[in-house]
């Protein structure tokens, strides 16, 4: 029996949003803003990071490598990194207001969500569109990047509105 993408789609779910659970809503949070800001800078880094593997830019026109790293390991590769360094390191706290399992589950699921629907779409289209034909999970993913981006935010401005009604 060979794994599917869903498989370890789901995998990477389940650990995702095991690992919210352990961090708390507060930290969760935390790890979303990471996770956008991370968006941000893989958008603004991969050229010039892509060009210096390459080759074609140097570091003090000294320092350069040569190497055939694509495009979508470059952009995994410094999402990844961001997610971990702002999340772990940037001394961004929450003030631990608790909330409820559902809130939790809410924000770490959709942080899940938002990761892995990124990472697809570093891939080539072709590469996507191949997994995307064989899973269904990841066909999901891809059809509604927009929501996956959208919803989280969505989420943290209706969890504010009820704690301060509460």
């Amino acid at each position: 029996m060979t794994p599917s993408w869903d498989l370890f789609i789901m995998l990477f779910f389940i650990a995702l949003t095991a690992y919210g659970f352990l961090l708390q809503r507060d930290k969760a949070v935390v790890t979303m803003i990471s996770i956008y800001v991370a968006l941000v800078i893989t958008a603004i880094l991969t050229d010039p990071i892509q060009g210096f593997f390459a080759g074609e830019k140097a570091i003090m026109n000294q320092i350069f490598i040569r190497s055939s790293a694509n495009s979508f390991t470059i952009q995994t590769a410094i999402f990844l990194t961001i997610i971990g360094l702002v999340s772990a390191k940037s001394g961004i706290e929450g003030r631990d207001s608790g909330g409820s399992v559902i809130e939790t589950f809410g924000f770490s699921f959709l942080n899940a969500s938002l990761v892995v629907s990124s990472i697809l779409f570093f891939m080539e289209p072709g590469k996507r569109e191949t997994i995307v034909a064989s899973s269904k999970l990841a066909r999901i993913l891809v059809n509604y990047q927009v929501w996956w981006i959208v919803l989280p935010v969505a989420l943290l401005i209706i969890t504010g509105f009820m704690r301060k009604n509460n």
